[in-house]
């Protein structure tokens, strides 16, 4: 099985979030908060967190091994917080940014934001 991979560090986070999917297996791995295990085949919408039942430990194992080939979890947070606090300071500081408000959607690359 091909494995997918997505990773987030968005606005307000509190912490980063990577996911794996590989199979029917989807593990969602926070930095800050306990992992998450789905069985996407038996549970699509994501409703049962299968990460404490013992009888899952290998594909979590699996899953997490799968994660740390693609990267370096604690790593990759470390290095969005540290870009993420520099761009705050370049923009006039958190005050400065809420004062500014929000976009409401993702800016395409290359293009330039627009503020009222």
């Amino acid at each position: 099985d091909r494995v997918a991979f997505s990773e987030y560090h968005g606005m307000g986070s509190k912490t980063a979030a990577f996911l794996v999917r590989k199979g029917d297996w989807k593990l969602v791995h926070y930095e800050d908060y306990p992992d998450q295990l789905f069985n996407l085949a038996n549970d699509p919408e994501e409703l049962e967190d299968l990460a404490g039942d013992p009888a899952h430990a290998t594909v979590m194992a699996d899953l997490a091994a799968e994660l740390r080939k693609i990267c370096d979890p604690a790593a990759v947070d470390r290095a969005a917080r540290k870009t993420q606090a520099r761009m705050i300071v370049e923009n006039g500081g958190k005050e400065a940014i809420i004062k500014r408000g929000d976009l409401g959607f993702s800016v395409p690359p290359g293009v330039q934001p627009m503020f009222d």
